[in-house]
Formats: structure tokens, C-alpha cells, sequence
């Protein structure tokens, strides 16, 4: 539980060591990234490793915290909030809706910080499992 917290931290203090770990994983000749509005030059499969790489990270937190309770909620959770974000940049880029572009990044943005992990972990260890009832 200590590891994961320590990488978490260590991914959102290191973030631009993490970045470049990343680019030369995904680029290992040292070629510029391509050039993509609003990845600050990183390029899409570095910023989608990191985003992914802290998602992975924060749902085995929660996983490690609740007992393994929950886990298939957190997966689900972080997926629909990855595919409305998506969609919400899709819009703004396609329909030329500046808000909805910069929603979704707000929300890609929220979505790689622990803050989503640290809502979830008390509101789900607070909720009482549901107990099976006689079949009617």
C-alpha cells in the first residue's frame, strides 16, 4: 500500500522525468514527438502511457485499500470518465466548441492525480455491503 502511495507521489512530482522516460521508450531514436494541441509536445502515446500508467496505479490502490471490494467499479469508473473526456475533446475539436476541449482536459487532468482515488476510498469503505437476501 506504502509502494503504490510512493508512486503515485512520485509519478505526479517526477512527471516531466516520467515523460521523458516515456518518450524514449516510445521513441527510441530521439525523434521529436508529433506535434499534437495540447500534449505540450509529449505526443499522443507518451501522454496516453502516463495517463493509463496512473490509472493502473490508482485503481490498485483502491483495490489494495478496499480488500479487493469495489475494484470492477473503480475499473468501469476510470473508463467512462477516459471515454466522456475523450468525447469531450472530440466535440471541441471537431464542432469547434472551445469549452467542451477544455473540459476534457480538466476532466483527463483530474482523472491522472490521486484526487479521484482519495474521493472514492472513503465514500466506498463508508457503504455497507449489500447482503443477499432470500430469493422471492
Amino acid at each position: 500500500m506504502v509502494v503504490l502511495g510512493a508512486l503515485l507521489l512520485g509519478l505526479g512530482w517526477g512527471e516531466e522525468a516520467v515523460f521523458a522516460a516515456l518518450g524514449s521508450l516510445w521513441r527510441p531514436g530521439g525523434g521529436a514527438p508529433a506535434a499534437v494541441s495540447g500534449l505540450a509536445g509529449h505526443g499522443w502515446p507518451v501522454a496516453l502511457s502516463y495517463r493509463l500508467l496512473y490509472a493502473a496505479l490508482n485503481v490498485a490502490l483502491l483495490h489494495v485499500l478496499l480488500r479487493g471490494r469495489a475494484t470492477k467499479v473503480a475499473v468501469v469508473g476510470y473508463a467512462a470518465g477516459y471515454a466522456a473526456s475523450v468525447g469531450l475533446l472530440w466535440l471541441g475539436q471537431r464542432a469547434g466548441w472551445p469549452v467542451a476541449a477544455v473540459t476534457g482536459h480538466r476532466v483527463l487532468d483530474m482523472l491522472s492525480s490521486p484526487l479521484p482515488a482519495m474521493l472514492a476510498y472513503p465514500l466506498a469503505a463508508l457503504s455497507r455491503p449489500r447482503l443477499a437476501g432470500p430469493a422471492s
